[in-house]
C-alpha cells in the first residue's frame, strides 16, 4: 500500500511540474488531481513535523522536478520553436474544464455582493499578470532593470541575487493559489527567461550556442558559481514563501472557505486570461512562422476538446465518489 502510495504521490507531483509552462497554476493543477491538500499539509508542517512532512513531499518533489525539467526541454527545444499556441490552447482547455474542481466548495452556497466582489477582484489580479506581462513585452511598459544582463555577470551586479530572492518568494506564494501562476510572476519580473538560461544553453536556428548554461563551460568558474548562487538564492526565496502562503492557504481554506473559494474561482478565470496574453503569447502573435492560420484552428479544436474532456472526466469522477459514498456511508 505504501509502494502504491508513493507511486500515486509522484503521479500528483508530474502533473504539478506543468506549473514550469507559461500561465499554468500548480495550485489549480494541485486540486485537479486532488494532491493540493495534502501538498499545503506537508509543506506547513515542516516546522513542527520535519521528518513526516519530508517524506510525504519527497514523491511529489521527485514527480514534480522531472516532469518540470522534462517540459522545459520540450517547451524550449519543441513546442515552442514549433508549435506552441496549440499546446497553449491544450492546457488552458483543461484549466477551464476543471472549474468544477474548484467551485464544488460553493455548491449549494447563496452568493452576496462580497462573495461577487472577491470573485471579480481575483479575476482582475490573475488576468493583470499576464497582461502586464504582455505591455512590458511589446515595448508598452519599461522595466527599469536590466535583469537578464546581471544573470550573465552576478558578481558585478550583486543588487541581482536579494531581488532574485524577493521574486522567488513571490512566484512560490503565486504558486500555491489557484489560478496564479508562479512562472509567470518570474515573467514579469524577467527572471524567468534568464533562469532558464542559466540551466538550458539557447542555441540559434544553426544550433550554435548563444546563451550558454552554466554546465555548458565549466570552465569559467566565475559565471558557473554567480549562475548557481542565483539558483539558490531563487531556491531559499520559495522555500520560505512556500512555507508561509501554505500556512496562510490552509488556515484560509479551513476558515474561510466561502471567501477563499469564491476569489479562486475568480483566479482561475482570470489564469485563462494570462495564459493567452503574456510575453510569451507576445511573441507568437508576433513571429510570422508561428502565427499562422492552421495553428489557431488547431488551437481552437483542441481547448474545446480538453475543456469538455476535463469536464466530463470530473463529472465522471464526481458522480462515481458520490455513488461509493452511498453504498459505503461513514
Amino acid at each position: 500500500m505504501k509502494n502504491k502510495s508513493w507511486i500515486k504521490d509522484a503521479l500528483g507531483g508530474v502533473t504539478l511540474g506543468t506549473g514550469i509552462l507559461p500561465g499554468v497554476s500548480v495550485g489549480t493543477v494541485g486540486m485537479i488531481v486532488n494532491v493540493y491538500d495534502k501538498l499545503l499539509e506537508s509543506i506547513s508542517g515542516l516546522g513542527k513535523q520535519f521528518k513526516k512532512s519530508v517524506l510525504m513531499l519527497l514523491p511529489i518533489a521527485v514527480g514534480c522536478l522531472i516532469s518540470a525539467f522534462g517540459l522545459l526541454l520540450f517547451w524550449k527545444k519543441v513546442a515552442y520553436p514549433y508549435f506552441p499556441f496549440p499546446i497553449i490552447c491544450a492546457l488552458a482547455g483543461v484549466v477551464l474544464g476543471s472549474l468544477p474542481i474548484c467551485a464544488g466548495p460553493l455548491k449549494g452556497i447563496k452568493f452576496d455582493w462580497k462573495d461577487i466582489l472577491r470573485m471579480v477582484g481575483g479575476f482582475l489580479i490573475a488576468s493583470s499578470i499576464g497582461i502586464f506581462s504582455f505591455l512590458s513585452a511589446s515595448g508598452v511598459i519599461s522595466l527599469q532593470f536590466d535583469v537578464a544582463g546581471a544573470f550573465k555577470d552576478p558578481f558585478h551586479n550583486i543588487w541581482v541575487y536579494p531581488i532574485t530572492l524577493i521574486v522567488g518568494f513571490i512566484a512560490a506564494v503565486a504558486c500555491l493559489i489557484p489560478g496564479i501562476s508562479g512562472s509567470m510572476v518570474l515573467f514579469i519580473f524577467g527572471l524567468y527567461t534568464p533562469v532558464v538560461g542559466l540551466l538550458i544553453s539557447t542555441r540559434d536556428a544553426e544550433g550554435n550556442v548563444i546563451d550558454p548554461s552554466i554546465f555548458h563551460d565549466m570552465g569559467n568558474k566565475a559565471y558557473f558559481w554567480g549562475g548557481a548562487l542565483l539558483i539558490l538564492a531563487l531556491l531559499i526565496g520559495m522555500l520560505i514563501g512556500f512555507i508561509l502562503a501554505s500556512k496562510a492557504m490552509k488556515s484560509l481554506i479551513e476558515k474561510h472557505s466561502q471567501g477563499t473559494f469564491t476569489m479562486v474561482v475568480g483566479f482561475v478565470l482570470g489564469s485563462l486570461v494570462s495564459m493567452f496574453v503574456n510575453n510569451d503569447t507576445y511573441a507568437i502573435y508576433t513571429n510570422p512562422n508561428l502565427s499562422v492560420p492552421w495553428q489557431y484552428i488547431i488551437g481552437g479544436i483542441l481547448f474545446a476538446a480538453c475543456a469538455c474532456g476535463m469536464f466530463f472526466l470530473i463529472k465522471f469522477r464526481q458522480k462515481k465518489a458520490a455513488k461509493l459514498n452511498e453504498e459505503n456511508p461513514q
